[in-house]
């Protein structure tokens, strides 16, 4: 029996043991499908602690061991709201070590019952060091009815969430594998490149990927998937090309026009506004519909050239819409529109999911008709029942965080439509021809005058009460305050996951809300808030009512305050350096200097010392591709789908070239990779 990858392109819902609850937390890590989960990439693989016994492990510190011995007075210490310390002894004859178990006081029972057996167990962890001597943080632990695996047994560790643990991923993988073993599975990639590229067949890397053997072979499956991803993506490309476009809508963007909006707004154009304004002008001015990525520094003003673009094209007659990723940036473009608009008499329309009902239906109604001119929304924007009268120009913000789909139900809705992207994260000239290339490139490093400098600083966790009184310094002035917190608080341990020392959200403003900043206000922002509840947090927090914002990386994109002066991050290892970048483009927006504080452990500050060290976010986008590969550079960031493993031939021009020639000669070929490029599949371009 021959199948494809599509075999398996059904629910997530229809295999043993998942429910709708589960259903849900998969989303979360962006599997809906069986083939998702079978794409879903291991973060790495945890491989058997070395055998050694109880002294020799305690000169062993920082690495991974593996000890036997029986357990000994399970004990929980709880301090804060939330935090605890799970205790335990383990013992060999007279020697023993002890275990430590942060924020899982829910183990106490399954250890306490272990011990009162008195069974001999294994232990498995990395050993660490505190006030008392050696330790083992976190360990897993094997007893004689659930053994640990072998210790030369190579385990993948995917992503997981709140809910959903390694074994029950585990377990549902092994059984997609064992029927892949039943079937022949169609390899797309032609075998004279697989071999002439020595790379293995699909249903081995499949294999390598979620069971290897060594760890080449799961880094030659990742490279393999990695390249099914690039096939994918230019084959996207390969077909844009391809079709025929319709002649465009000249649109007439004159300097005049520039002058008077950057002289309505009291500012003066930069450099690089000014350059980028004469290329989206010349293409504007043309019959051949504008293709144009548009990147650019933190705060360079590129909104603002966009709402000129904009301008123009309604000024002329036309629609334009301007597609974002969420409510809250929409509401911050809404505002700027909204002074334009006013000041051109030009009426324009907000849609959002969060709209009412009618408030919807009312707004579709306009702009079906042309009443209004310019729109601005999320993913609303690209349901079938918006149509525009006539759309000229698509504006798409972040652009890294939509794909082929979401960007072609846009430009359906119109003929000839012009479409300017735009991102802040700074691609890679490399990776951007990788991406795009089919589109222009223009390139904004200045920022508008007048703006303040950030600083940057380094510091070790245990500081992060000593910050206290700064900080309370800065808002008593009347300055904000963002504390970014890596999580929100609540989810279950992963099992195999090192131990986690840095608080939550809920944590960090518990202890915010005892402390010398209490006084001055605190909102507590994240991902699992409703909307509206989300917005007027943040709508006190602009308007000065609360002056320190606790939030997760949802803040990441569309909160504009001026009066933002300092930027904390805990935990900052976990963040990408252009992720941190961006993260720190919400302070320093006023003319006043600013600061971002970076708290992480001294291993890590290597890397993020260049954040330290600069402001260039093209210089880190350039570092970040280097050390991390990081996916968000790309705008992939699901969990799986292929990982990110197809950046590694991003510079790689030559092979990138002759894929494109190979799709372009196929039509089969090609319409197998297109297929890939499905909402539920990588969706990059």
């Amino acid at each position: 029996m021959t199948a494809t990858l599509e075999t398996w392109r059904v629910g997530i819902g229809t295999r043993a043991g998942i429910g709708p609850k589960r259903v849900q937390l998969f989303a979360r890590l962006g599997v809906e499908t069986v083939l998702d989960l079978l794409l879903l990439e291991p973060r790495r693989l945890a491989k058997g602690g070395e055998p050694l016994s109880i002294p020799a492990a305690k000169a062993a510190i920082g690495r991974h061991v593996r000890l036997c011995g029986t357990l000994r007075r399970p004990s929980v210490f709880r301090y804060g709201r939330r935090r605890s310390v799970l205790r335990c002894v383990l013992r060999a004859g007279e020697e023993k070590i002890e275990l430590r178990f942060f924020n899982q006081a829910w183990l106490r029972e399954s250890l306490l019952a272990l011990a009162e057996e008195g069974s001999e167990v294994e232990v498995e962890g990395r050993v660490s060091e505190d006030t008392k001597g050696a330790c083992l943080d976190a360990p897993r632990i094997g007893t004689p009815t659930e053994p640990l695996p072998p210790v030369d047994a190579l385990l993948p560790v995917y992503p997981t969430t709140n809910g959903l643990g390694q074994k029950l991923v585990r377990g549902l993988v092994r059984g997609v594998l064992d029927e892949l073993d039943d079937v022949e599975l169609f390899d797309p990639l032609p075998a004279s490149w697989r071999d002439e590229l020595g790379w293995p067949s699909l249903a081995r890397a499949l294999q390598d990927l979620h069971a290897p053997t060594s760890e080449e072979r799961f880094e030659a499956a990742r490279e393999r998937l990695g390249l099914e991803t690039l096939f994918a993506m230019q084959a996207a490309l390969v077909e844009g090309r391809a079709e025929a476009r319709e002649r465009a809508t000249r649109v007439a963007l004159t300097d005049e026009l520039v002058d008077a909006v950057f002289g309505a707004e009291g500012w003066d154009a930069t450099p690089g506004q000014r350059e980028a304004l004469t290329q989206i002008a010349a293409d504007l001015g043309s019959e051949r519909p504008m293709r144009r990525l548009l990147q650019g520094e933190v705060g360079s003003g590129k909104t603002l050239v966009a709402l000129v673009a904009c301008l123009a094209t309604a000024r002329a007659g036309g629609q334009a819409a301007l597609f974002v990723p969420t409510d809250v940036l929409a509401s911050q473009h809404a505002s700027g529109l909204a002074r334009l608009a006013r000041r051109w008499d030009l009426p324009w329309d907000l849609l959002t999911g969060s709209l009412s009902g009618a408030e919807r239906r009312a707004a579709r109604a306009r702009i079906a008709s042309g009443e209004t001119r310019l729109v601005i929304g999320t993913h609303a924007l690209a349901s079938a029942d918006v149509r525009f009268r006539r759309l000229d120009l698509v504006v798409i913000d972040e652009q890294q965080r939509f794909g082929v789909a979401c960007k072609a139900a846009l430009l359906a809705k119109g003929r000839g439509v012009h479409m300017l992207l735009m991102t802040a994260t700074p691609i890679p000239r490399t990776l951007a021809l990788t991406l795009y290339g089919d589109l222009e490139v223009s390139t904004m490093r200045d920022r508008p005058a007048g703006r303040g400098e950030v600083r940057t600083h380094l510091m070790l966790p245990q500081k992060r009460e000593d910050a206290d009184g700064f900080l309370a310094e800065r808002v008593a002035r009347g300055e904000r305050v963002f504390w970014i917190a890596p999580r929100i608080g609540g989810e279950e341990a992963d099992e195999e996951a090192e131990p986690d020392a840095t608080p939550s959200l809920e944590e960090t403003a518990a202890r915010l809300a005892e402390g010398p900043l209490a006084e001055f206000g605190i909102e507590v922002v994240h991902g699992r808030l409703d909307p509206a509840v989300r917005e007027a947090a943040l709508e006190r927090f602009r308007a000065g009512a609360t002056r320190l914002l606790v939030a997760t990386t949802v803040i990441e994109v569309g909160v504009d305050v001026p009066e933002a002066t300092v930027m904390v991050i805990d935990g900052a290892e976990r963040f990408g350096l252009a992720q941190l970048h961006q993260l720190r483009g919400r302070v320093g927006r006023g003319t006043g200097d600013a600061v971002c504080i970076l708290f992480a452990e001294a291993r890590f500050h290597a890397r993020l010392r260049v954040l330290a060290q600069s402001c260039d976010g093209f210089r880190i986008a350039e570092e970040d591709l280097g050390s991390r590969g990081m996916g968000e550079l790309g705008g992939q960031r699901q969990a799986g789908h292929y990982g990110e493993a197809w950046l590694r031939f991003a510079g790689d021009p030559e092979l990138v070239e002759r894929i494109r020639a190979l799709l372009a000669a196929s039509d089969e070929l090609r319409a197998i990779y297109l297929a890939r490029t499905s909402p539920n599949c990588p969706d990059l371009v």
